[in-house]
């Protein structure tokens, strides 16, 4: 059980749940079955990506032994020795990258395997260097999120398509890389509020401590407008007609962000940021699901 906290396994599984409602309600249905990646190459390609996630978490609990300790979240150097924990990292990561260049060499892209080990090398510069770096080790996680929901879709379309012939498909999923970049980003700062204390004691340069409160969650609220403005211009110019459509996107995606910056501006404890994050996690799950509206 601890091995599976370690690396995470409930985001893992949420990230595989995120590449199969891709792949079956947006690619297959626009390419069809016969003309992507057939299931176990999708299959070990989203294995090898999530080896490479899970290998990052591994490693950043690794790096972050004095700060989860004092938040009372500390696994390695508990429960879990150290070296093990890096050896775990070692092999996950390793293993991942291997296999991702196996499955592009087998498309013809070598060069989206390249991302994989880019990938990898951010992850490692990124506890390794840059956890105190404020603003930097945000961008990077949600690039990296980015990334990740970009990722397979490009192996799936880029191989066998010109861009022209993909354009609207790879619009979306860009719209989605996007989003899911906005709302990752929310989501790291949101979790330097709650370890602003930790933080602060062990000089990490996060976003409330470097810029301060007030600034960091004005920042917060023009990402969130910048979420709202997105979805409103593709319901409108795609969706307008279909009320099920405007439903969903007003009760579960724009209300909760008009939401999440009320409640933002009132948060003082952990707890109300704690709150905050888990609103912000539905606003994913959300607007992931929304991939459904566009079979």
């Amino acid at each position: 059980m601890k091995y599976l906290k370690l690396i995470r396994i409930e985001n893992l599984l949420v990230m595989a749940l995120i590449q199969f409602l891709i792949r079956y309600s947006l690619i297959i249905p626009v390419y069809g079955k016969f003309n992507v990646l057939g299931d176990l190459q999708f299959s070990l390609l989203l294995a090898s990506i999530l080896m490479i996630a899970a290998g990052g978490y591994v490693i950043n609990d690794y790096f972050d032994i004095q700060v989860d300790t004092e938040n009372e979240k500390a696994l390695v150097g508990r429960s879990i020795l150290r070296r093990i924990a890096l050896l775990i990292h070692m092999i996950l990561t390793t293993s991942g990258v291997i296999l991702g260049f196996i499955i592009a060499s087998n498309v013809g892209s070598i060069g989206l395997g390249i991302i994989l080990v880019f990938s990898a090398y951010l992850l490692w510069e990124y506890n390794l260097r840059l956890q105190k770096k404020g603003i930097v080790r945000n961008l990077i996680v949600a690039l990296l999120s980015a990334i990740f929901v970009a990722a397979i879709p490009a192996f799936e379309i880029y191989p066998k398509y010109q861009i022209e012939e993909s354009q609207y498909t790879l619009i979306l999923i860009f719209i989605y890389a996007f989003f899911a970049f906005i709302c990752s980003l929310m989501h790291e700062i949101i979790k330097d509020f709650i370890s602003m204390e930790a933080d602060k004691k062990f000089k990490k340069r996060s976003l409330p401590n470097q810029w301060g409160i007030e600034k960091t969650k004005e920042f917060v609220k023009w990402l969130s407008i910048t979420s709202i403005c997105v979805i409103i211009s593709i319901i409108f110019s795609k969706f307008n007609t279909q009320i099920h459509v405007l439903i969903y996107a007003f009760s579960l995606l724009i209300l909760p962000l008009f939401i999440l910056n009320i409640l933002i501006y009132k948060a003082k404890k952990v707890e109300d940021y704690t709150r905050i994050s888990k609103l912000n996690k539905f606003i994913i799950g959300a607007g992931i699901s929304s991939i459904y509206f566009f079979i």
